[in-house]
């Protein structure tokens, strides 16, 4: 007998600009935190008349960088055990972004479960199951079970590249 699974939670759908569900922010980041050179911006936008969070940016992974980032936390943090994976409606141009997890067990900056996706020039529906996640460190677990997401982010990473990827919806099915 399988366990049954949550009905789908929508974290946001720009029902409340810049707030998630659960009434927390949307933060966005480079990896000028610790030295890189990677610059960009966020803001809500509209593409094609559809809501959403815009991220642009230069990704750069001179001087030990590589990313820009936006990610809401996750109060109260929500049980993986409960949804299969996440997903989101996105419109991007032609490249490879990532959807970040952070748990209680991901301590330290440079430690996160990673989903990468090719996003075309369209809006589309990406469906990132938690088994195809991966972990950015060794010594982290090897998957996400028995694990509480404390943050979610979409993330422009790991090669240099412009970056222009839209969000208009964020959730876990």
């Amino acid at each position: 007998m399988s366990v049954l699974k949550s009905e789908i939670i929508v974290l946001d759908e720009l029902k409340n600009p810049g707030k998630t569900i659960q009434g927390q922010e949307w933060s966005f980041f480079t990896d000028g935190v610790m030295g890189g050179l990677s610059e960009g911006s966020a803001k809500l936008d509209k593409i094609e008349n559809v809501p959403c969070y815009r991220m642009i940016g230069n990704v750069t992974t001179e001087n030990n960088g590589g990313f820009i980032q936006i990610r809401a936390l996750l109060k109260p943090k929500i049980n993986i055990n409960d949804y299969e994976g996440v997903f989101a409606y996105i419109y991007g141009n032609d490249k490879n972004y990532n959807i970040h997890i952070r748990t209680g067990r991901t301590v330290a900056p440079w430690q996160y479960y990673s989903y990468r996706f090719f996003s075309p020039n369209k809006w589309h529906k990406i469906k990132a199951p938690f088994s195809k996640f991966k972990k950015s460190n060794f010594y982290q677990p090897k998957n996400l079970s028995n694990q509480k997401i404390k943050s979610i982010g979409l993330v422009a990473a790991f090669e240099n590249f412009k970056a222009d990827i839209c969000l208009a919806k964020i959730g876990l099915y």
